[in-house]
Formats: structure tokens, sequence, C-alpha cells
């Protein structure tokens, strides 16, 4: 009897111990997370090839991006503006009419423009972007955006910035920004856009291409050559940029003289608005030095609009898109037969996501 009643009391003393063990591993289970299996830990990353061919593993989802500069910017206006962290620069009354509401109030942040840098590397730290998206020209990247990749450890991702690539560039954004449908939407519209003008510039004849003079100040006496992404709508249209010297090196435009643009004697030339532009345009035609330019002499003086981005230049960004229209169409209208007010609206719609009407639209054109 007394056998049996320990045999009971040893089988009940196990079946507590049992009992409280798989309760305790439930415990453990339920409040300690299992460790992360590596394929797991992978799969938070991908690696994708940026347009100068670098591979880099970027977050399998990109929700906040910094822009070194506007070209980068304003691109990811157009595409997922969401994902923006914030402009640049200030923007201006006049520009923000143009900019949907929910973004005139983004932060500044500053960036590398001009060959200067005026952005915090430990406020965007702080701000923890997914990514830092930079634009190059002619594969030359900037050593401080290289720099504050190399001291956040943010992904850098860097793309093409000639006029030719941003169809190209729209793709892989879509891409990595998780809008992939809207890219090729607007890599479409890009690209349409782009072959349409071209093909009706290349009937110009050789000898009635235009000559034009680029000026990026108030006196008119600084400019960039043709081998500046300043000026890459001048020969996308087929006309001639006078300024046939090396200006690469400047980042805000080269010096020359007056004597210089006299020999040059454009047919045409484009004032920057950015660039002192506007007050140029004021005097020119009153400006005795000025008198013997062909341009002048034919009041063949122009300002692209700006608003909200630049059409020709400063920055040289997306809107080059409708100032290669634009400009084709000032140049050679008996080759070039475009609505340019229908157009110009659709673009702004389009990109901007704004309605604006004709009246905006004959101002953008004949500014």
């Amino acid at each position: 009897m007394k056998s049996k009643r320990f045999k009971f009391i040893a089988w009940a003393i196990c079946a507590v111990i049992l009992t409280f063990s798989i309760a305790g591993c439930s415990t453990t289970s339920a409040t300690q997370p299992a460790s992360q299996s590596p394929s797991a830990a992978a799969s938070d990353k991908r690696e994708i090839t940026d347009m100068l061919g670098n591979k880099v593993k970027i977050p399998a989802k990109v929700n906040k991006v910094f822009c070194t500069s506007p070209i980068g910017t304003y691109i990811v206006y157009t595409l997922a503006p969401n994902k923006l962290l914030g402009w640049n620069s200030k923007m201006s009354e006049d520009e923000l009419k143009y900019i949907s509401p929910k973004y005139k109030n983004l932060q500044v942040l500053g960036g590398n423009m001009g060959g200067q840098n005026t952005f915090n590397t430990e406020a965007i730290t702080a701000l923890s972007p997914d990514i830092i998206l930079d634009f190059a020209y002619n594969g030359q990247t900037s050593d401080m955006v290289t720099e504050l990749g190399k001291q956040t450890g943010i992904p850098v991702v860097i793309m093409d910035g000639a006029l030719k690539s941003t169809a190209a560039s729209y793709r892989l954004l879509g891409k990595i920004l998780g809008v992939e449908d809207r890219g090729n939407m607007l890599a479409d519209y890009v690209q349409k856009s782009l072959d349409r003008t071209a093909a009706m510039v290349a009937k110009v004849p050789a000898d009635e291409k235009v000559k034009i003079y680029y000026a990026e100040s108030a006196d008119g006496l600084k400019t960039d050559g043709n081998d500046s992404m300043h000026t890459e709508v001048i020969n996308f249209v087929n006309a001639t940029n006078v300024v046939t010297m090396d200006t690469s090196s400047s980042g805000k435009g080269a010096s020359v003289s007056m004597e210089q643009v006299l020999k040059w004697n454009p047919d045409v030339i484009l004032a920057n608005s950015r660039m002192g532009g506007s007050n140029f345009l004021k005097t020119i035609y009153s400006d005795k030095t000025w008198a013997g330019v062909k341009a002048v002499q034919n009041k063949r003086i122009y300002v692209p609009a700006s608003l909200p981005f630049g059409w020709f230049d400063r920055p040289p960004c997306i809107a080059r898109v409708m100032g290669v229209e634009w400009l084709a169409a000032k140049l050679y209208p008996e080759y070039v037969k475009v609505d340019l007010k229908s157009d110009v609206k659709n673009f702004y719609k389009t990109f901007y996501g704004v309605e604006i009407t004709d009246a905006q639209a004959e101002s953008l054109i004949n500014s």
C-alpha cells in the first residue's frame, strides 16, 4: 500500500514539474523573440546599381530621401513628394504658387549647389534618410557628397544629370522609391516630348542654325560654354552656343569680356532670371556697349521661365523638358509646330500636380 502511495506521489511531482516546464517554455517564447535569421536580415536590404555603375545596398523600402541638390529634389518632388525630406533652399512666394499646399512648408536642408556646401551633416543624420540622392554630370561627383555618405553611413545613390538621361532617371528612381508605375509614366512622357522636339529641329539646315549667348549675371558678362551641363538645352535644340572656351570648372559661370561678346555677335541672348537676368534685360537695350550685338539690334533677348523650377538652367532640372520645346519654338517657329500653351498646362498638371490657367501658361511662355 505504501509502495503504491509513494509511486502516486512521485508521479504527481513529475507531473507538476512537467507542467511548469511547459509553461516556462511558453512564456519564454512569448516574451523573447527568436533571433533574426541571416536570410530575414538580408531581406531588409536590396542591392541596386546606380547610374554610375555603383552597387549600392539600400533599404528594401525607401521612405525618406535627402537630395544633395535641387536637381534631385525636383525630380523626387514630381515622382514621390511624400518621400522628400525637404527643399535645398527657401522658395519664393512666386515659386510656391505652383507647389502643392502639402509640401510648401517642407524644411530647408541646404545642399551642394554651385560648388558650395550648405547642408549640415548632423542635421541630415538626425533625419535618418534611407538614402542620399545625388546627380552627377559626365561621371563627376562631389567630394563633399562622398564624405557625407562616409560620415553618416547612409547609402549614396548617384544618378546621371544629363538631359538625355532624364527618362532613365525616372525609371530607376521609380523602382528605388517603390513607385515604378509613375516612374515609367513620367519617363514615357519625357522621352516622347524630347524625341518629338528633336525630330523637328533636326530639319533645320546648318546655315539656319541660331547662334546663342547665355548671360548669367546682371552685366551679362558671365556665361557657360558648350562643355557645361548648364547649356545642354542649346545643343539639344540644334542651336550653336557661341562660347567654345572651357568653362566646366566654374560653378557660377565664367567671366568674359565685352570684346569677346562683340566678336561672337550672337543672334539670340538667353538671360537667366536667377542670375541677374531680369536686371540685365531692363538695361540691355539702352546700354550703348551692347548696341553692336545682333541679338540686341533685333530684340531677341529671352528670359526662360523659372517657376517653380527653371526651364533652361539653374538648376538644370526636370523643367528643361518643357524648356526644350519652348526654346525650339522660339528659335525655329517655321520648323517647330506645337501648341505651347496646351503643352505647358499639361506638363504642370502631370509633373507638379497643379492646374494652371491659360493666363499663367502664357505668362510662363512669354516671361
